[in-house]
């Protein structure tokens, strides 16, 4: 077993990249049995949608949902294996949720998701304490994988994920206002970098229909902004229409009644089509904010990292997307420390960084991934240079934030209150995601999911103030 994945030192954690979340629920809403399942959902927005359809499908069957591991007959922890310190993190819970054998009343404990469906076998063999394994792709099985671990017969489903034909209701740990719908699994670019194919197979786009049924049974629960994920939310309908079809897909959103907000996550630049940046402009109820992970800017890097796309292209795309949409907020993540990566390739970067000025940057270090393309590549950079280069990439961004937010300043947006507060309540608008990017602060007191316009009147580094 790779020195990554199994036990870790409890003595020593890792800086998490991902933060575990034990996911609330409205307890008058919850069937009381004998029985109570708990859930740790790590990882990203699409895991959550898992252990959401996860949690739905149990309380549906007639499980009791608990918030509190000492009271959970049954843990499961969803797992992430993208990067080596959300493995760890996975690990360091599983283990510490099997804690509650002997402090609680732990009778099963489960492992679900990404590590689980990447390492399989290794994993099975390797913790004992597991009494059950769900993968990505039959995470739908886990009331089977329950009751078997119940009865000690330590069931363990890897299969292929299905994307049609979902009907289960969801147990939403978002607040009633926003959800994530999920419109594809898995990926089909080749990324020398990343183990996501391994773990959640090729790209599958859910049908058009399958998709609505969902978002407009969301809505009549309460969401008002639907954010949507995918591996590459621009490549979906390719496989079902014989061309991307993100564009029909947003005209058809538009007609839900009620709904306020559709956000695009995880966009890639080889598809931003004029006919999708268009829809973006034309369409009211979607933001003008697209996420678009780009990972560097110096062609010899995008070459080694597998990427379809060289600088030139992406600052193509970028500035037809600002010339068709003045007021869009861009969002981007850059890796920092892939193999070979010198001096001038950072440079590179930075220089990238300043003249793009971006409204949101995140920078991550490379992480070393058993099984993908780039574990063989040479010329390793030193861990203590990553972190440097990551501090000033991240450095070089705040010091333009005050004048990217700034230009909005005088703007009159809607915001969707997310927290009241006596005197000033907290929102968001269409230039920020949930839990990524930065907040809104508005005098006065609001309810939470309320909509209502809002004058920017100033910035506080990332975040915005402003005015009813």
């Amino acid at each position: 077993m790779s020195k990554q994945v199994g036990r870790q030192d409890s003595s020593k954690k890792s800086l998490p990249l991902y933060f575990p979340l034990w996911l609330r629920y409205d307890t008058s809403e919850v069937i009381v049995l004998t029985t109570k399942v708990g859930m740790v959902s790590l990882g990203c927005p699409k895991n959550r949608v898992d252990s959401e359809v996860m949690l739905g499908i149990l309380q549906e069957t007639g499980y009791e949902l608990t918030p509190e591991a000492a009271e959970a007959d049954v843990l499961i922890v969803n797992t992430c294996g993208f990067i080596n310190s959300a493995k760890e993190e996975s690990i360091d819970t599983v283990l510490e949720m099997n804690r509650y054998r002997e402090k609680g009343h732990l009778r099963a404990l489960i492992m679900a998701g990404c590590l689980s469906q990447r390492y399989q076998q290794t994993l099975w063999n390797d913790l004992p304490e597991v009494d059950a394994m769900v993968g990505t792709g039959e995470f739908y099985r886990i009331v089977e994988a329950v009751e078997g671990a119940l009865h000690g017969t330590k069931p363990h489903f890897w299969g292929e994920m299905p994307v049609s034909g979902v009907r289960s209701t969801r147990k939403l740990t978002t607040p009633e206002y926003t959800a994530y719908l999920k419109i594809a699994e898995g990926c089909d670019h080749s990324c020398s970098f990343c183990a996501i194919p391994q773990m959640r197979g090729g790209y599958r786009s859910r049908p058009l229909q399958d998709i609505l049924f969902e978002a407009r049974g969301l809505v009549d629960r309460g969401a008002r902004e639907l954010i949507l994920i995918a591996q590459d939310s621009t490549l979906w309908g390719h496989d079902l229409y014989g061309k991307p079809s993100l564009p029909r897909l947003l005209y058809a959103l538009q007609e839900i009644p009620d709904l306020v907000m559709v956000r695009i996550m995880y966009s890639y630049p080889t598809q931003i089509t004029p006919d999708f940046v268009r829809a973006i402009r034309d369409l009211p109820v979607v933001a003008k904010y697209l996420d678009m992970p780009l990972q560097h800017a110096h062609p010899e890097l995008l070459q080694r990292m597998g990427r379809p796309f060289r600088r030139e292209k992406t600052e193509r795309v970028l500035n037809m997307i600002r010339e068709n949409l003045p007021d869009v907020t861009l969002r981007t993540t850059f890796i920092v420390g892939f193999p070979g990566e010198t001096a001038e390739h950072f440079n590179t970067l930075l220089e990238f960084i300043n003249t793009m000025q971006f409204d949101h940057v995140g920078v991550f270090t490379y992480s070393h991934e058993e099984g993908t393309r780039a574990e063989n590549l040479g010329d390793p950079v030193p861990e203590s240079i990553k972190l440097d280069r990551r501090r000033e990439a991240m450095l070089a961004q705040r010091r333009l934030v005050g004048s990217v937010r700034g230009r909005h300043i005088g703007r009159v947006v809607p915001v969707l209150i997310e927290e009241a507060g006596d005197t000033v309540s907290l929102g968001r608008s269409w230039m920020d995601a949930p839990g990524i990017d930065g907040v809104m602060y508005i005098q006065g007191h609001y309810t939470p999911g309320q909509v209502i316009s809002a004058r920017i009147t100033g910035t506080r580094e990332y975040d915005l103030i402003a005015e009813a």
